[in-house]
């Protein structure tokens, strides 16, 4: 599954498909953590993509090849990595703002409320008109249309939504913008003529390089 999404994004960069060959992944399948969407196969796929657009810089500069090798378990662990950061030997705390959360809203739906940053919390709080308090926001959600409040929070400039079906994600707008979109772009970023490495960059799939 992880070489089948691999071959996916090899094309944007311009590169055959059999280049997914050379790259040897390694760590099992999805599901590797408690989600219906296959982060392991993604994230192994985007880490050997840019492993290969290193590893053709690198035999540009000096004439050799390298392997590239993802463990697919590593992979998804670098999705979440702040689970495991450490400072001075000792766990950083990753615990979130004790009212972010999914509380139940009229009509059996559900609201995600985003409240780790204070000017979507002050948002939030301010559309329900309560406190910092999480069984005051409970109380305060439950009286709530999910997608009123989805739409009174984001005109507060604040970040949240009501929880939808994957079915009515398909039919949301947004969904359709995103749709549209390639799965991946490749832009340039510098507008100086560099000394034959942008060019050698484009081809790898990196935005710059240094000289």
């Amino acid at each position: 599954m992880a070489h089948d999404a691999l071959r996916t994004i090899l094309p944007v960069a311009r590169w055959p498909e059999e280049r997914a060959r050379t790259v040897e992944i390694t760590g099992g399948a999805d599901p590797v953590l408690p989600t219906p969407f296959r982060i392991g196969a993604a994230g192994a796929a985007a880490l050997a993509a840019t492993g290969l657009a290193a590893a053709d810089l690198w035999e540009l500069r000096t004439g050799r090849r390298q392997e590239v090798a993802v463990d697919l378990r590593q992979a998804v662990a670098s999705l979440r990595s702040g689970h495991y950061m450490q400072m001075d030997g000792a766990s950083v705390s990753t615990e979130r703002n004790r009212v972010m959360g999914v509380y139940p809203a009229k009509n059996g739906r559900w609201s995600y409320i985003h409240a780790n940053f204070p000017n979507h919390r002050e948002a939030a709080l301010k559309v329900l008109g309560v406190a910092e308090d999480r069984d005051a926001v409970r109380r305060a959600v439950a009286s709530w249309d999910a997608l009123e409040l989805e739409e009174a929070i984001i005109d507060a400039k604040g970040a949240g939504g009501m929880a939808r079906s994957m079915a009515e994600w398909a039919q949301h707008p947004q969904a359709a913008a995103i749709a549209s979109l390639p799965l991946m772009e490749i832009l340039r970023s510098a507008t100086a003529r560099g000394k034959g490495c942008l060019k050698a960059a484009a081809r790898c799939g990196v935005s710059a390089c240094s000289t």
